[in-house]
């Protein structure tokens, strides 16, 4: 099978195209690849088996030419990738996914300061300058590992997207005045994306117990609510001290369930 062609941009490499490329690797994870970090000639631009990615001054899926510097209004790279890919539904769940795209288009100041990411010196992160250096000094020896990368960003968006579909659907009701929400799983993930997400977000969250066979009671900072008032009750068998969350012994019925919890609101 004769290799399909990605070209990208020379000097330094960037999280912007590594994790574009990544995408395409693990999407068509059977096709052989190779790939040129330099300026594409003309021919390339109009050749759509050529992949020109955050290079070429073209956003053109139709010849797979993935540039956004010709307009600022035009998402990173590995957005417009992802898009061809039929990705962005799933993968636009990632917390990190639009202050990403913001940070290689406006730069990590004003995005930090958008998204309250804090000092850029402080959060850069070196995993990620480590895997975008080993592209820039190597990128074909490098294929597998990005390759790697993007299987796992697919998969863990596609669990989170998951997670947040099922919380959209879980129960929801108010215990003692503080809006709650049951969910009978005992994977929590996503929980805080769905939160960010949602207009009316619970400030209480009831799961099942992840090591045992009893509820997980949980309560976001600012509530007005302290579990460990109700670490004495023999329905419990763990209240953490500050508070934040406790465990029951069975699997109570929700309306004990709910009796319990409200004994833990501390105001109204």
């Amino acid at each position: 099978m004769k290799a399909q062609l990605i070209i990208t941009h020379p000097g330094s490499a960037h999280f912007d195209e590594v994790t574009a490329v990544s995408l395409i690797l693990a999407v068509y994870a059977d096709t052989a690849f190779r790939i040129e970090r330099r300026e594409p000639a003309q021919a390339e631009l109009d050749n759509p088996d050529v992949w020109v990615v955050d290079i070429g001054d073209r956003h053109e899926p139709e010849k797979r030419n993935f540039d956004h510097h010709q307009d600022m209004d035009c998402p990173a790279a590995f957005v417009l990738v992802a898009e061809y890919l039929g990705l962005v539904e799933t993968m636009s769940v990632m917390p990190w996914w639009y202050f990403k795209d913001e940070v290689d288009r406006f730069g990590p100041v004003k995005s930090s300061a958008k998204y309250h990411a804090g000092d850029d010196l402080v959060n850069r992160n070196p995993v990620e300058s480590w895997l975008v250096a080993s592209f820039a000094s190597g990128p074909e020896a490098s294929l597998p590992l990005l390759k790697a990368f993007g299987a796992h960003i697919i998969e863990d968006a596609s669990m989170l997207k998951s997670q947040i579909d099922f919380w959209k659907t879980s129960s929801r009701l108010v215990i003692a005045g503080v809006p709650a929400m049951i969910g009978e799983t005992r994977e929590s993930a996503g929980l805080e994306e769905f939160r960010r997400l949602d207009e009316n977000p619970p400030d209480i969250v009831i799961s099942l117990d992840r090591r045992d066979e009893g509820w997980r009671l949980f309560r976001y900072d600012g509530t007005p609510v302290d579990f460990s008032l109700i670490s004495d009750r023999p329905e419990i068998a763990f209240a953490h001290k500050s508070g934040f969350m406790a465990k029951t012994k069975e699997r109570l019925s929700i309306d004990d369930l709910i009796a319990l919890v409200s004994k833990a609101v501390t105001k109204f």
